[in-house]
């Protein structure tokens, strides 16, 4: 009896030691499972309580802006009105919306000839990977050319046709705007090659005399 006692005293200590730490276990889930639980109710607050109100807030400001956008028609101090919404709205909001309305302030400005400060609205802008940015940086170019910073613009059309990803109904188009700068940099040879390439690679989506302006480019190229 007297070899089995400390068997006996260890099996004890064993199961005494497994059911500390089966209760540790237990304390450690229910804590854990309460952490959550107050995580996922902090997250719930936020949506509802302050993110939620706060997209519908920002969608209503630029769906007011939309409407004063169409309605403005041909009236250049209503645009100018619903170019300020926009601003306001791109400088109050981050979601979504306010994304929007940075885009549409860059376009304001764009139109009133005021190309840096087109710029830094789209520096800003937030881009959404889709087509659209295409677009975006297409314009930012253009505010380059007429800043006469035509090294940028080349580069912003080049970022452009990336993100057209071979898009045909974009690429020609952005294609003929780098073979104008092209020209404005005495650079034939290569706007020479661009217009060759829109050409022989979007023959249906060219609709100007391309002739004409490959004639030019050529002439040009060969008296350099």
């Amino acid at each position: 009896m007297e070899t089995k006692k400390p068997n006996s005293q260890v099996d004890g200590q064993v199961d005494q030691a497994a059911a500390q730490k089966k209760e540790q276990m237990i304390k450690m889930v229910k804590y854990g499972s309460t952490a959550i639980a107050v995580i996922v109710a902090l997250v719930l607050v936020y949506i509802y309580a302050f993110r939620n109100p706060a997209i519908a807030e920002s969608e209503e400001a630029i769906a007011d802006a939309d409407i004063a956008f169409y309605q403005a028609g041909e009236d250049s101090a209503k645009m100018e009105q619903a170019f300020k919404k926009y601003e306001a709205v791109a400088q109050n909001y981050s979601q979504a919306s306010g994304n929007l309305a940075k885009l549409m302030t860059a376009i304001g400005y764009y139109q009133k000839g005021e190309y840096q400060k087109c710029i830094d609205f789209i520096d800003d802008y937030a881009k959404t990977g889709a087509v659209l940015d295409a677009g975006v940086q297409s314009k930012k170019a253009d505010c380059y050319v007429n800043l006469k910073k035509y090294d940028e613009a080349l580069s912003c059309y080049d970022d452009a046709i990336s993100i057209a990803n071979d898009n045909p109904s974009l690429i020609p188009f952005l294609l003929a705007k780098k073979a104008r700068v092209c020209h404005e940099l005495k650079d034939y040879a290569k706007e020479l090659e661009l217009y060759e390439t829109i050409k022989k690679e979007y023959p249906a989506e060219v609709n100007f005399d391309i002739e004409k302006y490959i004639s030019r480019a050529k002439a040009l190229a060969e008296k350099k």
